[in-house]
């Protein structure tokens, strides 16, 4: 303001910034608070990320992507930023390790203070936990609950028609869930890691095509007081 000068180099007839004009008040303050170290937990197989406490698939494509995803995430919900700072934002310039193999992003961080720009870089620690989502887990492990057994009215085996139109219904969530397929002389059985799944997908198909439905359960056994089985439904079309 006009009478006022920076305490820092004396330029007046200046808008300052808590005495400071804005070139020094760039140059002398940390504008950017950052965390020193970051963590992520995410599956190596699928790429779901753990966030508060959930699984959840991302738009990610790769698992360097999804690190990626984590570290901008992470970053930005921890960083501290001054209150005069506008048009803030970082990239991620590169991941990188280091000979013990310690892992690190390099960030870098713009914006501009009444109209200065400025730049800052930061060497941020990742600590990334590689490990399986309930579902991928599951799958490896063959969990399942639910068997869906598709067979045709009237003859052994199926033939494909029947299979991909059966198969059509499959959405991507129902693939997911999914833990196996085995194809016998009768015909194909899918195994559902959750039998809600498979009960809804059944009572799909129920809705619009004539099929015979039929559910049993085997492997029945008592576990922490309840009684648990797997559940077989036999669907011919």
């Amino acid at each position: 303001m006009s009478g006022k000068f920076c305490v820092l180099c004396g330029k007046q007839n200046v808008e300052l910034i808590d005495s400071l004009c804005a070139d020094c008040y760039v140059k002398s303050k940390k504008l950017i608070e950052v965390p020193k170290r970051i963590t992520g937990k995410y599956c190596k197989i699928c790429g779901a990320q753990w966030i508060k406490g959930k699984w959840i698939r991302t738009s990610a494509t790769s698992l360097a992507s999804v690190v990626e995803d984590i570290i901008i995430r992470e970053v930005g919900n921890k960083i501290d930023i001054d209150k005069n700072v506008e048009e803030f934002a970082f990239d991620i310039k590169s991941i990188w390790k280091d000979p013990s193999g310690n892992s690190f992003a390099t960030v870098e961080f713009r914006g501009n203070v009444r109209g200065k720009p400025f730049s800052q870089e930061a060497i941020i620690s990742l600590e990334m936990e590689r490990t399986l989502c309930d579902s991928c887990f599951r799958k490896k492990t063959r969990y399942y609950e639910a068997i869906v057994q598709l067979r045709s009215k009237g003859k052994i085996g199926i033939d494909d028609k029947k299979r991909a139109f059966f198969e059509s219904f499959f959405s991507t969530s129902i693939v997911d869930n999914i833990s196996d397929v085995i194809e016998g002389r009768e015909g194909v059985d899918y195994y559902f890691m959750s039998k809600s799944v498979a009960r809804k997908l059944i009572s799909m198909i129920s809705s619009i095509v004539d099929v015979e439905v039929n559910e049993s359960y085997q492997n029945e056994k008592m576990k922490n007081g309840k009684r648990e089985a797997k559940l077989v439904i036999s669907l011919r079309i």
